[in-house]
């Protein structure tokens, strides 16, 4: 009965989003649908000169943008034949499902470095757009799951470069029903432009993470694992990947794979190589808070029920796996109140260390005064020492709550709606 109903429903949508897109197709959808990111950019670009009060096509292009930054990405990842397995893997930025490449590049850590700082600057870009979007009713629907990336440039469309595989692949949609998802269209509106604002600075926060501290001696122990055509520093190890290549016999139990093991363990330790950027840290996740409560007071005004992407509490949507209700709104308040206070210094984490219940992790320091970092040791605390003093800690009880209020589901819903 409910799979019936859901399937009802995802009727009654499409033919709703039929009606309504023949009235509102905007200017960016051929070229997200088909890939051509670049030429879309132009395009747009050249249509808000003449027009500079168009917001739809503001938000198109700032949107265009974003999905340039993934584009750019996938590409890169192509580029250098990416190995498939790395999909599982608790590797932010190298889990994007890219087609296999049987020539690819060779890299080296420095190309990696490049990658993210591009990727860095694509984010910019959007946000500088969406930014510059004055118009709170604003509006620009679109087929959002068939976006198209032609990864290997083949000029072929393909379901596996669309969006909806990135999302399938970087997150659970099993609640929308597969057969509605890809044909739905979602009317992004105002709140959605500060929504995804949030995610730009939230991506280039981890971005600037990574290029903040030099991670080469762990690249050059690792590497092979990740990309066939890694440029070797050590040539024993070359030696024993070919022949294992050759005998197509990689396996995770072998000696040589538990010693790689054992050196990445010895090599998270990283030098500082970019203060600045770990600086820049902070101020995107203090943006982040900020635009989080903007978002949700637009999403308040809100009176329509539009193929909503992010709803409130009155609003429906057979995207979003959440639905706010008014006591996850009020506990996501305190949470940005609480988040917002660790990341000014006023509070402090527990220390995972020792009984004293005053003594906590001071966030603020850690991202304004960084140093060298050694994640075992961090770990284990001695390496968070610089970091560790006495004062007002944040209760573990509070955000105990806090994850009770969301079903035990606070951070899917921290991820959905940032």
């Amino acid at each position: 009965m409910f799979s019936k109903i859901i399937l009802m429903t995802c009727s009654l949508l499409l033919i709703a989003n039929s009606l309504a897109w023949g009235q509102q197709k905007p200017l960016v959808e051929k070229y997200l649908l088909t890939g051509k990111f670049s030429q879309g950019e132009q395009d747009l670009k050249a249509h808000l000169e003449k027009h500079p009060k168009d917001d739809q096509t503001r938000l198109g292009l700032g949107t265009l943008q974003f999905m340039q930054a993934l584009d750019h990405l996938s590409k890169s990842w192509y580029r250098y034949g990416i190995n498939s397995n790395t999909r599982n893997a608790i590797l932010p930025f190298f889990r994007l499902p890219v087609p296999n490449n049987p020539n690819p590049e060779q890299i080296e850590y420095e190309s990696v470095r490049q990658v993210f700082k591009n990727m860095i600057k694509d984010l910019e870009q959007a946000d500088q757009t969406l930014a510059r979007i004055e118009s709170k009713d604003v509006k620009l629907p679109l087929h959002l799951f068939e976006i198209h990336f032609d990864i290997n440039g083949d000029g072929k469309k393909n379901k596996a470069e669309d969006l909806n595989a990135f999302l399938n692949e970087l997150f659970d949609l099993k609640q929308i029903p597969p057969r509605c998802r890809p044909t739905t269209v979602i009317a992004f509106d105002y709140a959605d432009v500060i929504w995804l604002r949030g995610y730009t600075h939230v991506l280039r926060s981890m971005l600037e993470f990574a290029l903040a501290y030099d991670a080469e001696a762990l690249w050059d122990v690792s590497a092979y694992r990740i990309f066939p055509n890694v440029k070797f520093k050590h040539d024993f190890m070359k030696e024993e990947f070919e022949e294992l290549k050759r005998e197509q016999n990689i396996s995770l139990f072998d000696q040589n794979t538990l010693l790689d093991i054992l050196a990445s363990f010895h090599n998270l330790n990283f030098k500082l190589k970019e203060p600045e950027r770990v600086i820049r840290i902070h101020q995107h996740l203090k943006k982040t808070v900020e635009l989080s409560r903007e978002m949700w007071s637009a999403l308040a005004e809100e009176t329509d029920n539009d193929r909503e992407w992010i709803p409130n509490s009155r609003q429906t949507t057979l995207v979003s796996p959440f639905r706010p209700t008014g006591q996850t709104l009020a506990a996501w308040q305190d949470i940005l109140d609480e988040t917002e206070a660790i990341l000014d210094g006023r509070k402090l984490l527990p220390f995972w260390r020792g009984e004293a219940k005053d003594r906590g992790f001071n966030v603020k320091r850690f991202l304004t005064e960084p140093k060298d970092f050694d994640l075992i040791l961090f770990i284990h605390g001695t390496g968070a020492l610089p970091h560790v003093e006495r004062g007002d800690v944040t209760s573990i009880e509070k955000w105990s709550q806090f994850q009770e209020a969301f079903g035990g589901d606070l951070f899917s819903f921290a991820i959905w709606f940032n």
